[in-house]
């Protein structure tokens, strides 16, 4: 029979003849393993307020996306590619032209030759920094092409799902002030496991166009989700959060004066059902540690593609949205962890742990201790942890007034009681 927790899916004519090889094989001799499985290796580098991917294959076929700012490339990644015997690369690839995603790759390419192509979203751009990627890459860049799919072998794939504004901006693709709407957009897979990273690709924020919308149907349900823009309320809008279904998102950030990552988008995250891991603490928003952990270095996912992926030595089942980290493990007793974000306008959600299936009265009351509204009636939840959402509503369905409210749980013995605050 098949092995727990893998889904066929059948992205391609390819694919589908795949997959109906393996199950023909299981049917026929259960023996016959369903999948020769070694493992995928995606490191999301700290290169501080910039980005960089590392993707290894279990072939052993490499493909790095960006290489972070200037100096990055040099004193990160080569470092961080030689560390790992990788003497050679097969794929470089950058997401768009700002210098905290290219400024290192003419670093990288000076010191790890690449066998392959170099890959971009083509045209050009105006600085300095993008001048010293074009002239060291100009013999093996290649312009990337919507749907193009590069084989990674023993299974791996990396297509571009977008690219130049997925058909929302005009060409040519050379006004400046776009460059982050012209992101290309790669979308890896391996077995069940799909990884989704696109740059500082934009969600409407801050007033860039709305390019993510667009982009949500094209890569669909995911695991990880390599957040956009470092954080930024440029990105990882509600459209495009709701359609990936991310169990993971992960944040490269360091200091910076932009205020990355927004509180705004973390808690659209956490919303979503996404845990949050971010290479670096960053200079913005923060979550519960139940929604949230600061690795402080190199972001390590691993899987192989069939029931499982680690993050950063957390282990997660594949394609199980709005699950928690499979060895977060029990609470050995009731919690209350606090509510996010808060204060708030006007949604706010509320974490608590639970040690066991049990019944759970969850309360909202004024400062005077009067009931607001009951959110938890009695209600079995089960063990682990648990959210519920509040909207600034009493039990009429009125909208309160601004100022301070309680939250109260109980749960069996365990009573506690926390503070929040309803700004207009």
């Amino acid at each position: 029979m098949l092995l727990p927790g893998f889904i066929p899916r059948f992205d391609s004519p390819r694919t589908f003849l795949l997959t109906l090889l393996l199950l023909g094989s299981v049917w026929v001799c259960s023996t016959v393993p369903v999948l020769a499985a070694g493992t995928l290796t995606i490191t999301c580098l700290d290169v501080g307020q910039g980005d960089a991917t590392l993707i290894e294959s279990p072939s052993g076929m490499t493909l790095l996306f960006d290489g972070g700012d200037n100096g990055k490339g040099s004193g990160v990644v080569v470092p961080y590619l030689q560390a790992r015997g990788i003497t050679s690369l097969d794929y470089m690839a950058a997401s768009h032209y700002h210098a905290d995603h290219i400024g290192g790759l003419d670093e990288v390419y000076a010191g790890i030759p690449v066998t392959g192509a170099v890959l971009d979203r083509g045209y050009s751009y105006t600085t300095l920094t993008y001048d010293s990627y074009a002239n060291a890459v100009a013999s093996q860049r290649q312009t990337w092409t919507s749907g193009q799919v590069i084989d990674l072998g023993e299974g791996v794939t990396v297509t571009c799902v977008a690219l130049n504004g997925n058909g929302l901006e005009p060409a040519p693709f050379t006004n400046s002030g776009k460059e982050n709407e012209y992101d290309v957009c790669l979308l890896v897979q391996y077995g069940g496991f799909d990884f989704f990273v696109a740059g500082d690709l934009t969600g409407g924020g801050l007033s860039y166009d709305d390019i993510e919308s667009s982009v949500a149907p094209l890569s669909g349900d995911v695991d990880v989700y390599r957040v956009s823009h470092h954080g930024s309320a440029s990105s990882s809008n509600a459209n495009f959060l709701q359609a990936s279904q991310a169990e993971v998102a992960v944040i490269s950030v360091g200091s910076n004066s932009y205020g990355h990552p927004a509180q705004s988008v973390l808690d659209r995250l956490a919303l979503y059902g996404s845990y949050v891991y971010q290479t670096e603490a960053g200079s913005g928003g923060t979550l519960p540690s139940t929604d949230l952990k600061v690795v402080g270095g190199h972001v390590v996912i691993t899987t192989d593609g069939i029931q499982q992926y680690t993050v950063s030595g957390d282990a997660w089942t594949i394609d199980e949205p709005g699950a928690s980290p499979v060895d977060v493990g029990v609470p050995g007793a009731a919690v209350l962890a606090g509510n996010y974000p808060n204060p708030f306008n006007p949604i706010t959600t509320i974490v608590f742990e639970l040690p066991v299936q049990q019944q759970v009265r969850l309360q909202v009351l004024d400062l005077r201790g009067r009931l607001v509204r009951t959110l938890l009636s009695g209600e079995d939840q089960p063990a682990g942890s648990n959210r519920t959402i509040w909207n600034g509503c009493d039990d009429a369905g009125r909208q309160v007034a601004s100022g301070t409210y309680f939250y109260r749980l109980e749960a069996g013995s365990y009573r506690e009681t926390k503070r929040m605050v309803l700004i207009k």
